[in-house]
């Protein structure tokens, strides 16, 4: 994968990437998660996640 020249990790809409960084997570977790929660993105054939929807999602299902 090539790095992204403009990393913008406090945008709107992030990269499979970043949301794994950012949640401590594995890739395959959050594309698992991103598509339960209905957060994703698509522009083209790029991909992004709604990381407020990623996390309301997982904090509503996961959390006591």
């Amino acid at each position: 994968m090539n790095p992204l020249k403009t990393n913008n990790p406090k945008g709107r809409l992030l990269t499979y990437q970043q949301v794994a960084e950012n949640s401590n997570l594995g890739i395959n977790t959050v594309m698992r998660l991103a598509k339960e929660s209905n957060s994703i993105v698509r522009i083209g054939r790029t991909v992004r996640v709604n990381p407020e929807k990623f996390y309301e999602y997982i904090l509503a299902k996961y959390s006591e």
